[in-house]
């Protein structure tokens, strides 16, 4: 898809805004699987969700602050079997940015990574 007349910030504040809130969702229905679970160790984990989740929070609420200040505005937002489509208004143009469901959960995973102060290149060597 072409972003004819978005800044590449604008685009990243879009994206940011849609994968936020999913993972979020990942978040707590990981803890919810936790809850279920026998773990020896629930605890640390039950941690490790926890400041993943304020980081998120965090960075949702910086990405809302960014999205008034530069007047884009979301007024549609739908999960397909490919992906997610996002319909937004950008500086008065409507606009349409789609991110499939693999591309979202390497984001995810990426971001899950950047907030623990872990690099996923090293992923590999952490299992």
């Amino acid at each position: 898809m072409l972003n004819i007349g978005l800044k590449p910030e604008e685009t990243k504040l879009v994206k940011d805004f849609t994968l936020l809130p999913l993972l979020l969702d990942v978040l707590e229905k990981n803890r919810q699987t936790l809850c279920r679970s026998d773990l020896k160790n629930s605890d640390l984990t039950n941690v490790i969700i926890d400041r993943l989740q304020k980081a998120a929070i965090e960075d949702l609420s910086e990405v809302r602050k960014d999205m008034k200040k530069n007047n884009l505005k979301i007024y549609e937002n739908r999960r397909t079997e490919l992906g997610v489509e996002v319909d937004f208004i950008c500086r008065g143009f409507q606009h349409k940015l789609s991110i499939l469901w693999g591309l979202i959960e390497a984001e995810i995973e990426q971001k899950s990574y950047t907030y623990l102060g872990l690099n996923i290149a090293d992923k590999g060597y952490l299992q």
